[in-house]
């Protein structure tokens, strides 16, 4: 699996939200944007998929912006990247036992393996929340990856 572009920049968009002193103040896209390094144009399509599903809110007018619609401590990285790439899996492969996959020699294991991986990733991408890289961004937890050397 490949986190792509969309899945990134609103990964990067919604910390950027999270690391905010006051959560409760609106954000402006041009603000996240000049604070993210990302592009306005695709930033505001992203956030508003992201609006869609719930994972912000937005307030229109003077002072408006986007805020987080949840705590960052109940937003997985999971959640996030497929808000905005759809469901996260190792490959568009099928299912294993249906429509034939299984008619030719050793494709049918391929496929519980595959849909394997996809799992594990989930479950890795939601083993991480907004919270935990809010808590890294500051300094107050050590990432992952220095714990398990």
């Amino acid at each position: 699996m490949r986190v792509s572009t969309r899945g990134d920049y609103a990964s990067r968009a919604l910390l950027s939200l999270a690391l905010r002193e006051d959560l409760s103040l609106p954000v402006s896209v041009r603000d996240l944007a000049k604070r993210t390094g990302l592009p306005q144009p695709y930033l505001e399509q992203i956030l508003l998929g992201l609006k869609s599903v719930g994972l912000v809110r937005s307030k229109r007018g003077v002072g408006g912006g986007y805020v987080l619609a949840r705590s960052a401590h109940d937003i997985s990285l999971a959640e996030i990247v497929a808000a905005v790439d759809g469901p996260i899996v190792a490959g568009d492969f099928g299912e294993p036992h249906r429509d034939g996959a299984c008619d030719h020699e050793g494709k049918c294991v391929l496929l519980a393996v595959w849909a394997e991986v996809g799992e594990h990733m989930r479950d890795h991408l939601s083993s991480f929340t907004l919270e935990d890289m809010v808590n890294q961004a500051k300094g107050l937890q050590v990432p992952r990856s220095r714990l398990e050397h």
